[in-house]
């Protein structure tokens, strides 16, 4: 009796493991970055590493990782509300691709 008993558990604690880590991999990886659109203005603050998109649409403050001194500095004098397209990772480090459907390119910081 004491050996069926024995079996009948270790069956068991494999099943529920086998369980457990199907489960697992059938979530996959979560994806650290997503596409976006926001419309609002640059801005500057050296304490936060320099320019940041001041969002109207959705509201918040977005780092920006690729950042081209010469084009933002111009578009944050004009203070024109834009269109920026591109990628967050996290909640607040955007690598921006467009910005008002032109193409952007700027040097991407380590963050």
């Amino acid at each position: 009796m004491r050996p069926k008993r024995t079996l009948l558990l270790i069956l068991l604690s494999l099943l529920v493991l086998t369980i457990a880590v199907n489960v697992g991999f059938a979530q996959g990886k979560a994806k650290g970055e997503f596409k976006t659109t926001i419309k609002g203005t640059i801005n500057y603050m050296k304490e936060l590493g320099g320019y940041y998109v001041l969002g109207e649409q959705p509201g918040g403050e977005f780092m920006i990782l690729n950042q081209d001194p010469k084009v933002l500095e111009k578009l944050m004098k004009s203070k024109k509300i834009a269109t920026f397209e591109g990628s967050l990772k996290g909640a607040e480090w955007l690598t921006i691709e467009k910005i008002d459907g032109k193409p952007y390119s700027g040097t991407a910081t380590s963050k």
